[in-house]
């Protein structure tokens, strides 16, 4: 160990070094206690070389050269703690790889590559292990809560359109979780139309349901509208959950909504959205039927494809009511309660009512099987909630970038028309995107089979009965020719968005050459994407605000990659390319310098003119704010038991806890806790860390102290309490005494301004 002087601190008079196994290992008190002890690594050593500072220069003073131990050889001499560590670079690769979901294993694999085996690499895989774990224990210093609130406030200072809203318990227990950023609001601003929620993904090790909103692109791709996090699936839960959902999207209703059969989803359904559509998962329905009647698709039974085919062929209802009976007397379930049930809902899952509404096809929560897998994978028990985050990022930008391959492929390639010389396939073919127009084309197929078996003509209107060839059944279309407008029985305009074989039909023997355009959907053209989204505040949604930035760095990084390619393996191309970099970075350090300074005298400017008599309210003061309060009647509050090591430094803590006054706590007194993160967390002790650094963005306060906070002073209203917030700035310590509202929604009236006082600045 080095030994410096005393004046400059600085100047090494003398140092020593040891061998790694020098001294013996403590004795410990608790070692009758130990079942597995470790195994001894020291053997008191006695080697080592002591220098000393002569004349400028370091001497040996002492050198032991046994040791009194086997020596390691040069194979293993790497994975000595003193020659293990990891760099910074290195270090950034790590966090690289886990958080793009590469197992460690393989990760650390890929890094021994790079540089030529394990030898040469610097640290071991348990060292990259024991990193990973103290950077996700630092993560989460805050807490689970805290840092969840900390990623939210990141992602709202990156792009200021990003949503998101929780709900809390009496105890200040955050239970639900909503979020949706730029992108989610923009897709469901263009494809919003129907939309499905997906509970079934659960967390593992809390049980906390994840619900996922998703829908169709006009790719018919599976897009995310915003996702949450719920404490239970309960009607309150899901009464906050769709009225959350309707805020961030500036209060657009879809018109259809696909839900699995949940009693309590189906009730907020009913209050929240009166006027949509509620269609039943026919996936769960299927599953629910297997588990209640298993047993009647045993030995060759043909009962699930009987009711398939009530599901999905049956297109009258007459059709419908004769299949299910038959059902019935089929298989004898006539007083079965879940058969009784189900045929109640039969409006939410039969093909002959839920024909009426748009559906664009979707008749299942679960559009995408590889959407699910990847959402599972990110549930695992061993994710953290920071960790949970980063990986449903990466899920969402991967359902993204296969929109992008889409929007690639229909710029590309030219759509291979079957029918070259019909205007309306040519008219189509430059409107729609190349999977619905490949759609359009099988109806085209269709066209062909369909015969006119009878047709009425009146002043307004010309009706036509078409059946087709090889197929049960007869349509009805109306088609009134003034407005060219038509109708059709089997309602597939109505139901997905594209026009049948029986319109094109009914348009052929009237001379209709061209699709009008009320019969075009915007929502499956290629320019469904064009038009202006506002977000819950009025500002116009952008995907990427900071675009500019982006591509400056793209541009940078190509740059910069290339020059390091190109001088790879030269000697001196890489020395000037070094130096060069060098100087750079001393310019931009230059330039950022004066900026800095310019900015400091900026402030210490508007400091010196700023009055004294300027107040800062606590409504000036952007915080995070829960949006209801859940409670849960008829039991009493309960938390989980703190260890030792918990309760020891609650003890030792010397950081104050802000507390809510009388007025703000909850009139239930019996309601429990409604959640049980892995760290208990109060949002009002959260406030108080975390203010501080929000007190520092403001153009006025240079820097400020951590909370010195001294409660019940005396304020001019008895249902205040006060605090005093000490801010220190160049001109001197100015302590701030800001009295907390009984409630923090309610703004403060005048009279209550008048209860904040900011003493003039003293002396440090």
């Amino acid at each position: 160990m080095p030994t410096r002087t005393k004046k400059d601190k600085t100047t090494i008079t003398s140092c020593r070094f040891v061998c790694c196994k020098e001294g013996l290992r403590v004795k410990d008190k608790r070692d009758y206690l130990t079942v597995n002890p470790r195994q001894e690594t020291r053997t008191d050593c006695k080697a080592k070389i002591s220098l000393v500072l002569q004349d400028g220069k370091l001497r040996v003073k002492e050198f032991v050269e046994e040791h009194n131990h086997v020596l390691h050889t040069m194979q293993t001499a790497h994975m000595l703690a003193s020659q293990r560590h990891v760099s910074e670079i290195q270090a950034h690769e790590i966090e690289l790889a886990n958080d793009s979901g590469i197992q460690q294993r393989a990760s650390f694999t890929l890094a021994s590559m790079h540089v030529g085996g394990r030898d040469n690499l610097g640290y071991t895989r348990l060292d990259q292990k024991n990193y990973l774990r103290t950077r996700r224990q630092n993560s989460m210093k805050y807490g689970e809560a805290g840092s969840l609130l900390g990623y939210f406030q990141d992602q709202i200072s990156s792009n200021p359109s990003f949503f998101h809203a929780f709900q809390m318990d009496s105890e200040e227990q955050i239970t639900n979780i909503f979020w949706a950023d730029a992108r989610m609001q923009l897709d469901y601003g263009y494809f919003g139309d129907v939309i499905s929620l997906d509970t079934t993904y659960c967390t593992n090790n809390a049980h906390r349901p994840l619900a996922l909103f998703s829908g169709f692109n006009h790719h018919r791709g599976v897009v995310i509208f915003g996702a949450a996090l719920l404490y239970d699936e309960t009607t309150a839960s899901f009464n906050w959950l769709f009225e959350t959902f309707l805020k961030a999207h500036n209060q657009k209703k879809p018109l259809t909504m696909f839900t699995d059969q949940d009693q309590a989803m189906a009730k907020a359904i009913q209050e929240v959205f009166p006027n949509t559509c509620h269609g039943l998962c026919t996936w769960h329905l299927m599953q629910n039927g297997i588990k209640h009647l298993g047993n009647l698709m045993k030995n060759g039974s043909h009962f699930l494809q009987d009711f398939k085919a009530c599901m999905y062929r049956y297109e009258e209802e007459t059709e419908f009511e004769a299949a299910w009976s038959k059902i019935l007397l089929d298989y004898n379930v006539h007083e079965n309660t879940w058969i009784r049930s189900i045929y109640s809902l039969k409006e939410k899952w039969a093909a002959c009512y839920m024909k009426r509404f748009l559906t664009l096809g979707m008749r299942s929560t679960q559009l995408s099987e590889s959407l699910n897998a990847d959402v599972k994978r990110c549930l695992k028990p061993d994710v953290d909630i920071l960790q949970f985050f980063k990986h449903f990022e990466l899920v969402v930008e991967d359902k993204r970038y296969n929109e992008l391959k889409c929007e690639f492929e229909a710029r590309e390639k030219v759509p291979r028309l079957r029918y070259p010389s019909s205007p309306m396939i040519q008219q189509l073919a430059k409107v729609y995107t190349p999977t619905i127009f490949e759609m359009f084309q099988d109806q085209i197929d269709l066209f062909f089979t369909c015969c006119v078996k009878q047709r009425r003509e009146s002043e307004s209107l010309i009706e036509y009965v078409i059946n087709m060839l090889n197929h049960k059944g007869e349509w009805k279309v109306l088609f009134y020719p003034q407005e060219k407008s038509i109708s059709c029985t089997c309602r597939k305009f109505e139901n997905f968005g594209i026009l049948c074989c029986h319109a094109v039909k009914a348009f052929e023997a009237n001379d209709v050459k061209e699709v009008p355009d009320q019969y075009i959907l915007k929502r499956w053209s290629k320019n469904a994407r064009i038009g202006v989204i506002f977000d819950v505040n009025g500002r116009e949604v952008e995907e990427d605000p900071k675009l500019v930035r982006t591509l400056q760095y793209k541009s940078l990084c190509k740059i910069m990659i290339k020059l390091a390619s190109d001088v790879s393996g030269n000697h001196e191309e890489v020395s000037l390319v070094q130096s060069g970099i060098d100087e750079l970075i001393n310019k931009v350090m230059t330039l950022r310098l004066g900026t800095i300074t310019t900015n400091r005298h900026q402030k210490e400017t508007s400091l010196v003119h700023s009055s004294t008599n300027d107040t800062i309210t606590p409504s000036s003061i952007d915080t995070l704010q829960p949006t209801g309060i859940k409670k849960r009647q008829g039991r009493k509050s309960s938390k989980r038991l703190k260890s030792s090591v918990e309760v020891r430094l609650s003890r030792t803590s010397s950081k104050p806890t802000v507390k809510n006054s009388q007025s703000e706590q909850s009139t239930d007194i019996g309601a429990q806790s409604q959640v049980q993160f892995e760290n208990p967390f109060s949002f009002t002790k959260f406030s108080s860390d975390i203010l501080p650094d929000m007190f520092s963005h403001k153009p006025l306060i240079q820097e400020c102290c951590p909370f010195e906070l001294k409660q019940n002073q005396p304020c001019h209203h008895t249902s205040f309490t006060s605090y005093h917030i000490g801010i220190h700035s160049r001109s001197g310590c100015t302590t701030i005494s800001v009295p907390t509202a009984p409630t923090t929604s309610q703004a403060a009236t005048p009279g209550e301004q008048e209860g904040i006082v900011a003493e003039p600045p003293t002396g440090h």
